[in-house]
């Protein structure tokens, strides 16, 4: 089998590093109810404000999160497009779960969100 070029293992490294850390893989579970602001996220997990944003950062750079600016709020989603080289690397292992519910139930806006 031939090796893998260079950028894919790096990529490799990266998304595992990215997804080895139990924070993350929280705030990954949350976002799959759609998009998100830190303060939202702040509301759901015990860590300031520049903790959670140094995740944030970890996942946007293993394109498993995207992020867009409103007003003064940064929002971030999942990436479908490193989500998908995600699920390709699981279910090539045949690690992927057949059906994960994704219907979004029980998700509420955070108070300290506002819209400008």
């Amino acid at each position: 089998m031939p090796l893998a070029p260079r950028t894919d293992l790096r990529w490799l490294a990266e998304l595992l590093k990215a997804l080895a850390d139990e924070t993350r893989l929280n705030i990954l579970t949350m976002l799959r109810e759609g998009e998100m602001c830190v303060c939202e996220i702040m509301d759901a997990l015990p860590l300031s404000q520049p903790a959670i944003s140094h995740h944030l950062k970890i996942l946007r750079q293993a394109g498993l999160v995207t992020d867009r600016r409103q007003g003064k709020w940064i929002y971030y989603d999942l990436d479908p497009r490193g989500l998908e080289r995600i699920l390709s690397l699981l279910q090539a292992a045949g690690l992927w779960p057949a059906n994960l519910r994704q219907d979004g139930s029980g998700r509420r806006r955070s108070s300290r969100c506002k819209d400008d």
